[in-house]
């Protein structure tokens, strides 16, 4: 069973997409995917590609292909003279080069002339920390638990922390779930700090702080002021600047799909057909269905001029079965 499983890159890209959705620590240990991750891996993938009728080993199988393929991948690019196509998704080096890969790494012949467009996501799954908990998705898919969680400190952690502060805090975790309607509350939070560091600290006596500080001048009492200050504005900082950090981050994916859909669209796809003489009538008619699928046409954009056709031939002949 395991030898006839046909991983298309449609399948691929969905297992993926599961894995991502299930990496958190209730599903996964930095060791592996624990019992309870796999069957609702399993059961994800089977519910949105019914077609496929993989088993569970065979898409466990997969799942640890792909992780060698990555590392493979990872290791070559690690050489001199070897970069990465963004935009196809391919390995970029000379022959020369090309030749002592394969010599110290036969497997790696394929990716000669294959393109690898998973190797962005896998390296999110399986190079940075598992999230806590089962995960806090905003209104974009953005999985926020690890800022949801800096913003959820209990009172009190902070040396000197008032109830106001804990106020801005929650300011702070309305915004991350709100996602960019939220940029409001971050600018109310930031013309907030200043008024909350300058209040005196309640249930505190006037009085008996007076008698357990020693005479000083106000000038020495002015530097341990702005101590206190900068701790505090500090630590709240610190939650904006992740925030900030994260969108960010969220920006700069969306504008790079944006890209990518505008680089892989149905009319380059359909602009590339009509320089391919060698196509029938039918290939190019039925080649609109297959075109329909982002990840079929990233596929055929990628390919080499030469092997457009012979990939493409492939796919029709599987809409026609």
């Amino acid at each position: 069973m395991s030898n006839r499983a046909r991983w298309v890159m449609k399948y691929e890209k969905g297992l993926v997409d599961i894995l991502h959705e299930n990496n958190n620590s209730h599903y996964r240990t930095p060791h592996g995917w624990k019992t309870e991750g796999w069957r609702k891996i399993v059961r994800d993938f089977n519910h949105r590609h019914p077609d496929a009728g993989f088993t569970k080993v065979q898409i466990q199988e997969h799942e640890t292909q792909l992780k060698k393929d990555y590392k493979l991948i990872k290791s070559i690019l690690q050489r001199d003279g070897v970069s990465w196509d963004q935009s196809a998704s391919m390995i970029r080096t000379t022959d020369e080069i090309w030749d002592e890969i394969i010599d110290v790494s036969p497997k790696a012949r394929k990716y000669q002339s294959k393109s690898f467009p998973l190797l962005q996501t896998l390296e999110i799954l399986l190079e940075r920390d598992i999230p806590e908990g089962v995960g806090n998705i905003d209104e974009e898919g953005n999985d926020i638990t690890p800022l949801l969680s800096m913003s959820r400190r209990p009172s009190g952690t902070v040396p000197g922390s008032t109830d106001e502060d804990e106020n801005n805090i929650s300011t702070l975790q309305r915004t991350l779930e709100l996602g960019s309607q939220g940029l409001d509350d971050l600018d109310l939070l930031q013309n907030q700090t200043e008024e909350v560091l300058e209040r005196p600290q309640p249930g505190a006596d006037p009085k008996q702080q007076r008698a357990e500080e020693p005479a000083q001048s106000s000038s020495c009492i002015e530097p341990q002021k702005d101590k206190r200050r900068k701790r505090k504005a500090a630590d709240i900082q610190q939650t904006m600047e992740a925030y900030l950090d994260f969108r960010m981050k969220q920006a700069r994916t969306k504008e790079q799909t944006k890209k990518d859909g505008e680089q892989f669209s149905i009319s380059r796809c359909i602009k590339a057909l009509h320089a391919m003489t060698e196509l029938s009538d039918q290939i190019r008619v039925l080649a609109a269905d297959v075109f329909k699928d982002a990840v079929n046409r990233e596929i055929f954009l990628s390919y080499e001029p030469r092997l457009r056709a012979l990939w493409l031939k492939r796919e029709v002949n599987r809409l026609l079965c």
